[in-house]
């Protein structure tokens, strides 16, 4: 009787399946960690720029001025700061609090404070944090694109945001904005699913509601919050695009 050989030999996987497509609940709170650190400098930038148009105003920005606004001679108009201000509040809110505070912090403590092996829904966990960068590259693109960056300000009320020649920027800018929030409030909805039912469903043996650490009650209250808030954003981002796209109207009389 001859019996075949079982190799044991372990392979260590490849640096892109290990750091970069991990459904490892660490490695992707990690992820959302540098991620948003990224994002963190890019709207401090922004925030930099804003501070030196109120201390030198109507002077060339140094260094950068003519690559951010070729039109002129890197002066930053009136019309061009409303869009600054927008995009340093939609990258700070959107793009560094809300995915440092719920997606770095919630993914990398939710498992371990409770006793879980991992998340819930790993793969949907891996998925809320890659939709977040079409997000990005969109929100970059609007900063760039012929017509100016959105200028409704990052709450972006009606009707700035509704009528595409309200202001400057509220063209083909404004909906790049609008979309990319689409897909941020498509990753917090899978985020807050997943520490829910984590939370909920994965606990240890032992591990009570009312034994759990104060960070997890305040991720599951975070989440809950998220759950019930956000669809109810998406909506309006929904029938904003099909007023300025369509001729609805939802937000216009």
């Amino acid at each position: 009787m001859s019996t075949h050989a079982m190799s044991t030999e372990h392979r260590e996987p490849s640096f892109i399946r290990k750091y970069i497509f991990s459904t490892d609940h660490k490695t992707i709170g990690l992820q959302f960690l540098f991620t948003t650190l990224i994002f963190l400098s890019i709207g401090g930038a922004l925030a930099m720029l804003i501070r030196t148009q109120l201390a030198w105003p109507f002077e060339q920005i140094p260094g950068i001025g003519k690559l951010l606004y070729s039109e002129g001679d890197g002066t930053l108009l009136p019309e061009q700061y409303i869009g600054l201000v927008t995009m340093h509040g939609t990258i700070m809110i959107f793009f560094f609090i809300i995915p440092m505070l719920s997606g770095a912090f919630g993914n990398f403590l939710i498992p371990l404070q409770i006793g879980a092996r991992d998340m819930a829904f790993p793969r949907l966990n891996l998925l809320s944090y890659w939709i977040l960068w079409p997000a990005f590259i969109m929100i970059l693109l609007a900063m760039f694109i012929e017509g100016g960056p959105p200028s409704a300000g990052w709450t972006s009320y009606a009707p700035l945001s509704a009528l595409p020649n309200a202001v400057p920027g509220s063209g083909t800018g404004q909906s790049l904005w609008l979309v990319s929030l689409l897909f941020v409030g498509a990753g917090s909805i899978m985020g807050a699913l997943n520490y829910i039912t984590t939370i909920l469903l994965m606990r240890a043996p032992g591990m009570h509601l009312f034994r759990m650490p104060m960070t997890t009650w305040a991720l599951l209250i975070t989440a809950t919050l998220v759950l019930l808030a956000t669809p109810v954003l998406t909506s309006a981002l929904i029938l904003l695009i099909l007023d300025r796209s369509v001729g609805t109207h939802f937000f216009l009389p």
